[in-house]
């Protein structure tokens, strides 16, 4: 039966297959990342969300009515009262779990040392707490902190203008409000800080917010890359890797077929490639004895006779024997040319 499959395949037909079963196997291999069932990614495990609002009061005075101005003005020192400010934090987590928090909320007042409009070094610095909060704990996936506080501006003025007067120096000062909040999730440690600084010695000012309104803290998870179960992959690539060593012992048998093949056989297969129009194949066996013989040395002269007589040529062969005839019968007499195994064509 092999050899049967060797004979009705051509090489290039092996190899083909070979080739195509090898890039099928390649392709379910790699596809499946058998090789690499696991990696790592990214992945969100907490989100934060920060906001910082203010309005600004101002004392009764005839050009602003009513006496509030919102964010992003620009202010008359001598008109401002107090600075009501709004902070606001979320916190997403990936899971609801168990975590820790607390939050400290503080004005610290800074004056440095100011000449030729040029600022040179800290004078001092003195932190009012507004507000604590301890250690809490909450279970959920979202925590949402927001807390106001009021800021005297005249009271912290006060103070920047009696230094000023006292030591009649040249100064910069300003008065940052602060809120520090500490998270504990699991093993995830966070700080967090946001803050709005207001100049305190100036005419006219600006308030300036420092804090990120978004953040995320990202986590290494393991992820499964196998498209499709381990076992079938696996039981896919067994048959494949069986189909493919099949193939190749067909090519290697092939090969060794093609190049054992012996100077009888090349000679048989050349003249019946090259005059298979002409060549009728018979299995019976050829009785010798009833015609009269007439020896032909080539095949080409028995090619002429076919041309002239218009007998097709007979081609009976002892495969065991390894002995072809190649004749043309005409009444009793029959032209035969014998190919034998050691027989080298003469064309």
């Amino acid at each position: 039966m092999i050899k049967q499959v060797v004979k009705k395949f051509s090489l290039l037909q092996l190899v083909s297959c070979g080739f195509i079963v090898l890039f099928v196997f390649l392709l379910v291999l790699f596809s499946s990342h058998i090789l690499n069932p696991t990696s790592f990614k990214k992945e969100l495990s907490t989100s934060y969300q920060d906001k910082i609002n203010y309005q600004v009061y101002l004392t009764a005075n005839n050009f602003i009515n009513p006496p509030v101005l919102g964010m992003d003005r620009t202010y008359v020192s001598s008109m401002v009262d107090n600075i009501l400010i709004d902070f606001r934090e979320i916190s997403l987590y990936k899971e609801s779990k168990s975590f820790y928090y607390n939050y400290n909320i503080y004005a610290k007042l800074s004056v440095n040392y100011k000449e030729d409009n040029e600022e040179d070094g800290l004078l001092f610095e003195k932190v009012y707490p507004l507000k604590v909060v301890d250690n809490q704990e909450k279970v959920g996936k979202t925590l949402t902190i927001q807390e106001r506080v009021s800021i005297p501006f005249k009271n912290y003025q006060n103070i920047v203008n009696e230094f000023k007067n006292t030591y009649h120096l040249g100064i910069y000062s300003k008065l940052d409000i602060i809120m520090d909040i500490n998270y504990q999730y699991e093993d995830e440690k966070k700080e967090k800080s946001m803050s709005l600084s207001i100049p305190m010695n100036q005419d006219v000012f600006n308030i300036s917010l420092d804090y990120k309104k978004n953040d995320n803290s990202y986590e290494k998870v393991e992820i499964s890359n196998m498209k499709i179960p381990c076992g079938a992959v696996v039981t896919i690539l067994i048959v494949l890797g069986f189909v493919e060593v099949i193939l190749l012992g067909l090519v290697i048998l092939k090969v060794i077929c093609i190049y054992s093949i012996s100077e009888y056989e090349r000679v048989r297969n050349k003249i019946k490639k090259d005059y298979g129009s002409i060549i009728v194949d018979i299995d019976n066996k050829i009785d010798f004895s009833k015609f009269t013989i007439f020896e032909i040395k080539t095949i080409g002269e028995m090619v002429d006779l076919e041309e002239e007589l218009r007998i097709p040529i007979l081609f009976y062969e002892n495969a065991k024997e390894r002995v072809g005839y190649f004749v043309i019968i005409k009444d009793h007499y029959m032209y035969r040319f014998t190919l034998r195994n050691n027989a080298i064509e003469i064309l």
